[in-house]
C-alpha cells in the first residue's frame, strides 16, 4: 500500500482514537499482529530533526580519538510559514550542534546523509556555507536553457576541520547538492554507496483547471493536475547530479547497492549531462589522501567478521532479487526460517566470543546542546560482552530492549568514523 494511503487512513481529528493493527518491526518472524489504540494529537517529529553524537574511538594503545557525527534526516525549514512561531531551519540547528562539537574538541566530523531524501534547496545552499567561505553551490537550468547560479555569500565558516560525508542510494536531491559541492571544493571526503540516488531534477504541479480556464474550455469537475519537470541541477563543476548522483571517494559494501534504488532504475529518466563549470575554490584537502585512505579501509573490511557477514547478506540479496517466484510450500518456508535463525545465532555467538575495544558515545540533541558539559555517556559493550549481563547505562539498555541498534553496531557509520580517524591521522591532526 502506498505510504500516502496509509497516512490518509491514520489521520483524523485531534483527540479522536485510531486503532492500529501492527507487527512490531523487531518481532520474531511469524509473530502475531497486535492492536494499539492511539489518541490523535500534535506530534513533534524529533526523529526528523538534526542531532549529533560524540564518539570516543579506541585508536591503538593510545588515548581515544574524539570525533563527531551529525545526522541530517532532511533539509527542513519552516521559514515563512504562518503560525510557525520561531522559524526552524536545518542550517541553524546544525550550527548549534557544530558549536557544541567544537566546544567538546572533536577532531573531525561525519555528516550522515544516508536517509536524507532532500528538501529545501535554500537550506542545502546555506548548510554548505557552514563549511566553505564563499562561492557557487548549485547551478539550475530551466527548460529554456537559462542557468541560475546560487552561491553562499557569507564568508563565515562554522567548521573548518576534517570532514566526511556519509551517503547512500537513499541520499537524494538537496543531499546530492550538498555532497557534490563539498566534493567539488575538495572540502570533504565522500564515503558510502558507490553513488547517491541521482535525483537532479525539479518538478512543479500544474493545475489543469487553470489551463482549461485560460483557453476557455468549460469543465464541471476538477480535471486534476500534472507534475512536470521544469529544472535540472548541476554541481559547481558543471556536472549534473541527475542519473549518476554523487560518486563516493571510498565505497563501502552495502545491501542497498543490490536492490535497485536509484534514478537510473526509473523508466524514461532524464540523462546525465554537463554545463559550463563555475569559478570556485578547490581546497585540495581530499585528493592527495584518497588512495591511502581507500587502501586502509579495504584492509580493515577484509579482516572484519561483520563485513564478512554483510558480504554473505549481499550475495543472498542478489539471489532474492534475481528470483522472480516465491515458494508457497510450508515446509520449504519453515526450513528457510530455521536456516535464518540458525545463521543469526551463529553470528551472535561469534560476536560474543570476539574481542572489540569499547567506544563511548555521547548523544547530543538540540535540547541539550546548550547545556554545559556532556550528558551521561552511552558506553557500548564490546562484542564479547553482548548478550551477557550489562552494566551499560539505562538509556542503552532501553535502546536494546526496544530493538534499536546501538550507534556503533552500524557498520557503515562505524567504518566511516574509522576512515575519519585515518584522515585526521594523515592530516597530522
Amino acid at each position: 500500500m502506498p505510504l500516502s494511503r496509509v497516512v490518509e487512513q491514520i489521520r483524523g481529528p485531534k483527540g479522536s482514537t485510531v486503532t492500529l493493527t501492527v507487527v512490531p518491526a523487531h518481532a520474531a518472524d511469524g509473530s502475531l499482529p497486535r492492536s494499539v489504540a492511539i489518541v490523535r494529537d500534535d506530534v513533534r517529529l524529533e526523529d526528523r530533526e538534526a542531532k549529533a553524537r560524540i564518539l570516543d574511538l579506541p585508536v591503538g594503545s593510545g588515548a581515544p580519538m574524539r570525533v563527531g557525527v551529525i545526522d541530517l534526516p532532511s533539509f527542513y525549514s519552516d521559514a515563512g510559514q504562518q503560525g510557525a512561531g520561531s522559524p526552524r531551519s536545518l542550517t541553524a540547528d546544525v550550527a548549534r550542534l557544530l558549536a557544541k562539537l567544537k566546544q567538546e574538541r572533536v577532531r573531525g566530523i561525519v555528516l550522515d546523509l544516508r536517509q536524507n531524501g532532500g528538501g529545501s534547496l535554500q537550506e542545502a545552499i546555506s548548510l554548505t556555507g557552514l563549511f566553505i567561505r564563499t562561492g557557487p553551490v548549485v547551478q539550475t537550468r530551466d527548460e529554456a536553457g537559462h542557468i541560475q547560479i546560487d552561491s553562499d555569500t557569507d564568508p563565515a565558516v562554522q567548521y573548518d576541520g576534517p570532514l566526511v560525508v556519509l551517503t547512500s542510494r537513499f541520499s537524494a536531491s538537496a543531499s546530492e547538492i550538498l555532497a557534490g559541492a563539498l566534493q567539488d571544493y575538495g572540502r570533504a571526503l565522500v564515503v558510502g554507496d558507490s553513488s547517491t540516488f541521482g535525483k537532479g531534477t525539479v518538478q512543479s504541479v500544474l493545475s489543469l483547471a487553470q489551463v482549461m480556464d485560460r483557453v476557455h474550455l468549460p469543465h464541471a469537475y476538477d480535471p486534476g493536475a500534472l507534475k512536470i519537470t521544469i529544472d535540472k541541477f548541476y554541481r559547481p563543476s558543471g556536472a549534473s547530479t541527475q542519473l549518476r548522483g554523487v560518486a563516493s571517494d571510498i565505497v563501502l559494501p552495502s545491501v542497498t547497492e543490490v536492490i535497485g534504488v536509484s534514478e537510473s532504475t526509473l523508466k524514461d529518466a532524464l540523462p546525465w549531462d554537463t554545463v559550463e563549470g563555475t569559478t570556485h575554490d578547490n581546497l585540495g584537502r581530499v585528493a592527495p589522501y584518497v588512495a591511502a585512505l581507500r587502501g586502509s579501509s579495504a584492509r580493515r573490511i577484509a579482516h572484519d567478521a561483520q563485513f564478512a557477514d554483510l558480504a554473505d547478506d549481499i550475495a543472498r540479496m542478489r539471489t532474492l532479487v534475481a528470483t522472480k517466484t516465491v515458494s508457497l510450500n510450508e515446509t520449504e518456508r519453515r526450513d528457510e526460517l530455521s536456516a535464518a535463525k540458525a545463521r543469526d545465532a551463529r553470528r551472535d555467538e561469534a560476536s560474543r566470543s570476539a574481542s572489540t575495544p569499547r567506544t563511548t558515545v555521547y548523544e547530543i540533541t538540540l535540547e541539550n546542546a546548550a547545556q554545559a558539559g556532556l550528558p551521561a555517556p552511552l558506553v557500548l559493550e564490546s562484542a564479547r560482552d553482548r548478550g551477557r549481563t550489562s552494566t551499560a547505562p539505562a538509556a542503552d539498555e532501553r535502546a536494546r530492549q526496544s530493538g534499536r541498534r546501538s550507534p556503533m553496531d552500524d557498520l557503515g557509520l562505524n567504518e566511516s568514523a574509522r576512515i575519519l580517524a585515518d584522515y585526521i591521522g594523515v592530516l597530522g591532526g
